[in-house]
């Protein structure tokens, strides 16, 4: 299976359980991709790797078009299900590879992406794509979980998201997310960064694969208790298995 197979794999079977978990509808977390963002009704943008739409219907009451583009269609269903709710009527909807995005070059004021890169084989590349697509001094949003500055902490971090979802690829370190947007020639404006709580059961109930469930518990668990906590602050309190994701939000320009 290659792994846009497996991307589409992962989060069809994701679709329902992701768009109704309460972590993926923060709403403090929408609140930071708003202000980066700034909408406003001459903007058109797109929310590249949209999923179910959480943050397309947050942002589209406030732009003139927002166009919601994600690999899997399941996770398309949902995003159109949630505006339809909503009565958005300007967001158009498309399918395909963040990769080679099907859009003309300078065609958005701003591109948003939450939590995708850790998903990109070729992120590099994704947001050379992104630049394309950006008209001159477009703002790129992008929020997403990193890792820890030490490279042992990260690998095993890495590898545990990789065990509970096989379409995970890397979790950048903040640095290392800097660097990925700057390669690119996006000039950084701002950087917001926050902690969030998690919990096993939460966290590995949104993959809907029962069959993972018990084995990386076990593995998770006896990190915690040989003090391995992953860059990540992995416990153990006997009931059960607790864990931080840190969060960097980053607003760059062209």
């Amino acid at each position: 299976m290659d792994h846009f197979s497996r991307v589409q794999k992962e989060f069809k079977r994701q679709a329902a359980t992701l768009s109704a978990a309460p972590v993926f509808s923060d709403s403090g977390v929408l609140k930071q991709i708003y202000r980066a963002v700034k909408p406003t009704k001459r903007m058109n943008l797109l929310d590249l790797g949209c999923g179910p739409g959480i943050v397309t219907a947050a942002l589209a009451p406030d732009l003139r078009e927002v166009v919601a583009y994600d690999l899997t269609p399941e996770m398309l269903d949902q995003a159109r299900r949630r505006c339809a709710k909503a009565a958005l009527k300007n967001i158009r909807f498309e399918v395909g590879r963040a990769e080679e995005l099907p859009f003309e070059k300078e065609s958005f004021d701003g591109v948003v992406t939450r939590l995708t890169i850790h998903h990109f084989l070729d992120p590099q590349r994704v947001i050379n794509e992104v630049v394309r697509v950006m008209r001159p001094k477009g703002k790129l949003v992008v929020a997403d979980v990193v890792s820890s500055e030490n490279e042992e902490e990260a690998a095993l971090h890495n590898a545990l998201e990789i065990l509970r979802d096989p379409s995970h690829v890397r979790m950048y370190s903040p640095r290392g997310l800097v660097e990925l947007l700057q390669a690119s020639g996006l000039r950084i404006l701002s950087q917001v960064t926050w902690v969030m709580k998690r919990e096993y059961g939460e966290w590995i109930r949104i993959t809907n694969a029962p069959e993972r469930v018990k084995p990386l518990y076990v593995v998770m668990a006896n990190l915690a208790r040989a003090g391995l906590r992953a860059g990540i602050d992995l416990h153990d309190d006997g009931k059960t298995v607790t864990f931080i994701h840190k969060w960097l939000l980053i607003t760059a320009k062209k």
